[in-house]
């Protein structure tokens, strides 16, 4: 070859091994952003520099009175003070968020804002001390075309971006047309095809991961305003599915009805259904003449003012589900924050079962494989029968922060039967049974139960050896899956079952210097492991699940050696192993709630592409009959997997009696 040809060569695989590099990379990538769009109930300050002028709410006493709570240790969100749910969201990801406006800020959202814009004769209300909605605001389409604009209209594919909007819509609809009017109806799904729009721009610009939330009404909407804002947020759900927008769907709205039938579960020690003052975390400035103390003009102290509103209790934001009749306290601030969290990492807890599959398969290979090793070893024709018993343990990490990891101890016990010929040749088949029940580091787990069937054959010469192994898996599993949500921790039941299809090879040569043998191993393990879908019951966190199809091609190359000494045989084996199967696959969940959703789908979780397997054991020389086996193995530096176990056998000798176990001459 050329000098200039083998430059050629060594760029290329250069070049193909970063692209390998890089794709891995990109599988595994996490969160690291989180951006936020729409109204009150997503803005986290977004008016703290309304008394600057900067974002002003359009009413200059209302401004004064954000800059006393200000000064009084307050945070501008109109959800009150404490964290929004924005911002807790953020943090079970490692993540934190600001609002847009303030240093690295990207809370985008703005109390009072609308989807685009308000209709035609709208006359902003002012009884409340601020326009509302207040038409100067940029809506939550705008908010999104200004952040495209500030990332020169590249998003963040690796940014969850939270939006809700449309309730101020409702509200700007019920003023100016009354209830029930065709002519608001048809502002509204003008709003909600102008917010579609927005976001199909968004998910072309790059973004990934957007959860939408419904409307949750508070005790001072009245029911034609809650009406309009369904109608809204449904039409805005249906134009997103048919742009072919992959977003999440959140019902908010069945989960506090789940809060209002049980408050106490979750803390809260004041009826969230009654309205008046007494009734919301906040008590009105004294002198203003409001009937609540607005979550963006309320202070965190209970000290009765003048200027800024004020909790009823030190507590108040831990005991009440309201601030002000309609923005949620930080109690439930951290309601819909954990409920949006939960819709982002079950489907990854849920992948799980397909990747506890394949590993539990592997175990089974490689007892299998041992056995085959031992049988053709012996110098015997006829029949053998075997057993084995399995021990494990195996913990699989999620690569991206903040999702959940699946720890369990694999058992599992195989029963074989093989025939080997004079000329080299063996063929068998075996039955497994195996156990296992992981737990979700969130709280729960699952059990997978399988039974396997496998056919091989082995083949063997002076030097060169290679053996075949097929096997059917049936399995069965058992789902419980909790879901930390507020103080509460829900339950969700489900059941489903699955199949694990493998063939797997291996070929090897042998050298001999006296009573040691060594040589190479080169293999190649293909799996198809299928899960099938299921719904969960239980709870408003309960979700259904799609079929899963994980596929594995694992090839594997190694070398390995031997001693016999007397009636000890101990080994070694060492092997590099590379999953050559895309990384990339899905798992799509629903809502199980009675709110008419689309489907999403979610990354399944990622493990490495690369590990060592470490083999010692030894085979052991029982009688002339009987032959025991043992052995331990460990994967090695596969990222995000941890896994090893231990392994007892017994090989009987049916047909003519082998002499020691040695090799066949």
């Amino acid at each position: 070859m050329a000098d200039g040809d083998g430059m050629d060569w060594k760029r290329a695989c250069f070049a193909g091994w970063v692209l390998l590099c890089s794709a891995q990379l990109a599988e595994a990538q996490s969160f690291n952003q989180l951006v936020g769009f729409g109204d009150s109930t997503v803005d986290t300050g977004w008016y703290t520099g309304a008394s600057s002028g900067a974002h002003s709410t359009g009413v200059a006493s209302v401004d004064a009175s954000i800059a006393a709570s200000l000064a009084a240790g307050g945070n501008a969100h109109p959800t009150g003070p404490g964290l929004g749910n924005a911002q807790i969201l953020a943090g079970l990801f490692g993540l934190s968020v600001n609002a847009a406006g303030q240093s690295g800020g990207t809370n985008f959202a703005i109390g009072n804002a609308v989807d685009y814009l308000v209709p035609t004769g709208f006359v902003p209300a002012t009884a409340t001390g601020n326009q509302y909605p207040n038409p100067l605001l940029p809506g939550t389409a705008t908010q999104i075309s200004n952040y495209l604009a500030s990332v020169n209209g590249h998003a963040n594919p690796n940014a969850i971006y939270l939006l809700a909007s449309g309730g101020n819509d409702a509200s700007a609809a019920l003023s100016t047309f009354g209830p029930s009017s065709p002519a608001a109806v048809a502002y509204l799904l003008g709003e909600a095809h102008a917010l579609s729009n927005s976001l199909i721009n968004l998910q072309a610009a790059g973004a990934r991961t957007i959860i939408m939330s419904n409307y949750y009404p508070g005790p001072l909407d009245n029911a034609a305003s809650a009406a309009y804002a369904k109608t809204i947020i449904q039409a805005t759900w249906s134009d997103l599915a048919a742009g072919g927008v992959r977003f999440i769907p959140a019902d908010t709205v069945s989960v506090f009805a789940a809060v209002e039938r049980d408050p106490a579960a979750f803390g809260i020690t004041h009826d969230p259904l009654a309205s008046g003052p007494s009734n919301y975390a906040c008590l009105p400035a004294i002198g203003s003449g409001l009937t609540s103390g607005y979550g963006v003009t309320c202070a965190p102290s209970t000290a009765p003012s003048t200027t800024h509103g004020y909790l009823q209790s030190a507590n108040a934001t831990q005991t009440y589900l309201f601030m002000d009749g309609v923005h949620l306290t930080e109690a439930g601030q951290q309601i819909e924050a954990d409920y949006f969290y939960n819709l982002l990492v079950a489907p990854s807890e849920i992948s799980f079962l397909a990747e506890t599959a394949v590993q539990t398969t592997f175990q089974t290979i490689t007892g299998i494989q041992q056995q085959i090793d031992l049988a053709q070893r012996l110098r015997q024709v006829g029949w053998n029968v075997w057993v084995n018993g399995q021990l494990s343990y195996l913990q699989l990490n999620n690569s991206q922060a903040g999702f959940p990891s699946d720890p369990g101890y694999p058992l599992s016990g195989s029963m074989g039967v093989d025939y080997k010929w004079q000329n080299g040749w063996l063929a068998g088949a075996a039955l497994t049974t195996g156990y296992v029940n992981p737990s979700f580091s969130l709280g729960g787990g699952y059990k997978q139960d399988s039974v396997a069937f496998s056919l091989y054959t082995a083949y063997r010469n002076a030097n060169w050896w290679a053996d075949l192994t097929g096997t059917a898996a049936w399995l069965g599993y058992d789902i419980n899956r909790t879901v930390p949500i507020g103080i509460t921790v829900q339950t969700n039941n489900g059941s489903s079952s699955g199949s694990d299809l493998s063939l797997a090879g291996e070929i090897g040569y042998d050298f001999r210097a006296g009573t040691v043998t060594h040589g190479p191993v080169a293999g190649l393990i293909l799996q198809q492991a299928r899960v099938s879908g299921f719904t969960e019951s239980g709870s408003f966190t309960s979700l259904s699940f799609g079929d899963q199809i994980r596929n594995s091609e694992v090839g594997v190359l190694g070398y390995q050696a031997r001693v016999d000494w007397g009636k000890w045989h101990p080994f070694v084996q060492l092997a590099w192993d590379h999953e050559f199967d895309p990384l990339d696959r899905m798992v799509t969940a629903s809502l199980t709630t009675n709110t008419a959703a689309p489907s999403y789908s979610m990354p399944a979780v990622v493990l490495g592409r690369d590990w060592a397997t470490a083999t010692i054991g030894t085979q052991l020389t029982l009688t002339p009959a009987w032959t025991g086996l043992a052995s331990f193995t460990a994967q090695l530096g596969q990222d995000h997997a941890t896994v090893f176990g231990g392994l007892i056998g017994l090989n009987y000798a049916l047909g003519e009696r082998p002499a020691p176990l040695a090799y066949k001459n």
